[in-house]
Formats: C-alpha cells, structure tokens, sequence
C-alpha cells in the first residue's frame, strides 16, 4: 500500500511540475506572440501555399478548445464539489476548493481530494449524511466523461469526435501535455488527409 500511495504521489507531484513549467513556458511565448505568429503563417504558407493560413487558424482554435475543456471541465467540478462540501459543513472549503481546483486542471480526478474529505465527514456526520456525500463526490469526480465531450471541439470547424480522440490519446501517452498536442496533431493529419482527397478530386481525371 505504502509503495502504491508513494507511486500515485509522485505522478501528481509531476504532473503539476508539468504543469507549471508548461504555464511558464507558455508565458515566455506569449510575450513574444506576434512575432511567433507571423513566423507560423509564413512557414505554414511555406508548406502549403493556398490553406497555409487556414490550417494555422485551426490549429489555434483547436488549442484553445482544448484549453477551455480543460479548465471549463475543472472549473464546473471545482464548483460541484464546493456546493457539497458548503452543504456538509466541511471546514476549509476554500482550501479543498483550490486542491480540487489543482487536481482537476492536471486532469486527476477529484475523487483525490473527496476521498479523504469524504472519510472525514464520516467521523462528524450520520452515516447517511456522509453516504450521500461520498455517492455526490464520485459522481462529480466523474462527471469529467459527460463535461469534456460536450466543451471539447466547441468553436472548431473540425469534427469534435477527431478533438476527444487526440486529446484523450494524447493525455494516455503523454499526460497533461500530450492533451495538447494529441488534440493538435490528430486536427493536423485530419486537415491534411482532406486537402489531399480534395486534391485527388479535383483532377481532370478524377473517376468518383
């Protein structure tokens, strides 16, 4: 048990180091954004002289989708899971709030933080009071496969299906990071997929 709760500590704790180093290096380049985004659209109309910008658009959009699923997703159980420890009377809440918060954005499930919450409204609580609290945290904790589909892919020309798919493959492989870019890569070879069909289509000798 000791080795298996020291095994999970350490994939949180990288998982928010991930995190971290991620936010900072996403600050360094928002700094420099314009510069970045005129160098992408002229490699881009490199590549692919006619949609480069096109493709490029996309793919922003599909990083913020990505982006506001995530947090979105955090944030709606970051509120759930308030509104039931507000209703139990757990002390700290705000505390437990921004732990949830945290868990939820490196995208573990708050079952984390309101198992032991939950163990400690047991020893305060009736039983069924506490019951209740523990049915209510898991349902929060997984409410993430309902929320994630339905905020994933919004604002996106790009199927959402193809968005869930990179990003849930993604964060399997890579974590928190690979949630990004699987997202990204996955748009990336679906785009590139329909502009050579498109291609083949509009040849002289096309056949359908």
């Amino acid at each position: 048990m000791s080795k298996t709760l020291l095994a999970v500590a350490a994939s949180t704790g990288k998982s928010v180091v991930m995190f971290v180093v991620a936010t900072i290096i996403s600050g360094v380049l928002l700094y420099k954004a314009e510069g970045t985004r005129d160098s992408l659209y002229r490699l881009a109309h490199r590549l692919f002289p006619f949609k480069g910008a096109a493709i490029v658009d996309s793919l922003g959009a599909t990083i913020q989708s990505v982006a506001k699923g995530v947090l979105g997703t955090a944030l709606i159980q970051t509120l759930l899971s308030t509104i039931g420890m507000m209703a139990v009377g757990v002390p700290g809440v705000g505390l437990w709030a921004v732990l949830v918060l945290l868990v939820a954005t490196v995208q573990l499930p708050p079952i984390i933080i309101l198992g032991p919450v939950a163990a400690y409204v047991y020893s305060v609580e009736p039983s069924w009071v506490a019951t209740l609290f523990l049915v209510y945290s898991i349902v929060v904790s997984s409410s993430d496969a309902l929320l994630k589909p339905l905020l994933l892919g919004r604002g996106v020309e790009l199927p959402m299906l193809v968005i869930l798919i990179g990003a849930i493959g993604g964060m399997i492989f890579a974590g928190i990071i690979g949630l990004f870019v699987g997202a990204v890569f996955l748009a990336l070879t679906y785009q590139l997929y329909n502009e050579w069909l498109d291609d083949d289509a509009s040849a002289p000798n096309y056949k359908p």
